[in-house]
């Protein structure tokens, strides 16, 4: 019995939707709104086939250098990586121990900013702790390794580049 009380509201309410899609024209410039996917018009925001056609549109949308991306990739697979995003192009690795150092540890992150295979084009910061009196102390940045391995990644891409073009 419950379930048809249920079933008569769903019915009743979906029957009471409106089904008018008369749109009303605008008495100024006597326009009709093309209403779109997400908004109200569809000239403006973003529709599916923005979205769909990447390649065929003449503004690119991708932000990212591919070699620098791949090269980041290889650089940075030494430490396991905890979040990565392509389009943003953002490299993330978790808290990362070498062996035979275990008072130090190292967390990176790189950040590539342009679409072109250019040596500013990333950007590493290499975050450092020490292991002190068994806590893990304060963060601070190492500018010199960051360096290093800004060039490794920068000498990767560019090693990646001369390989696709043969």
């Amino acid at each position: 019995m419950f379930r048809y009380i249920i079933f008569a509201y769903i019915l009743i309410f979906i029957s009471s939707c409106s089904t008018n899609n008369s749109l009303v024209q605008n008495p100024i410039t006597k326009e009709k709104p093309k209403p779109g996917l997400f908004s109200k018009d569809s000239e403006k925001g973003i529709s599916l086939s923005k979205i769909l056609d990447l390649g065929n549109s003449s503004e690119s949308s991708i932000n990212v250098n591919g070699y620098l991306w791949r090269a980041s990739l290889n650089i940075l697979s030494i430490a396991p990586l905890t979040s990565t995003d392509a389009l943003g192009g953002t490299i993330i690795t978790d808290w990362y121990t070498k062996k035979n150092i275990k008072d130090k540890r190292i967390k990176i992150t790189a950040y590539i900013k342009t679409s072109e295979l250019r040596s500013d084009g990333i950007e590493v910061k290499v975050h450092v702790q020490n292991f002190i009196n068994n806590f893990w102390s304060n963060t601070y940045i190492d500018k010199n390794l960051a360096n290093k391995i800004e060039e490794n990644i920068l000498n990767e891409a560019r090693n990646l580049r001369i390989k696709a073009t043969k």
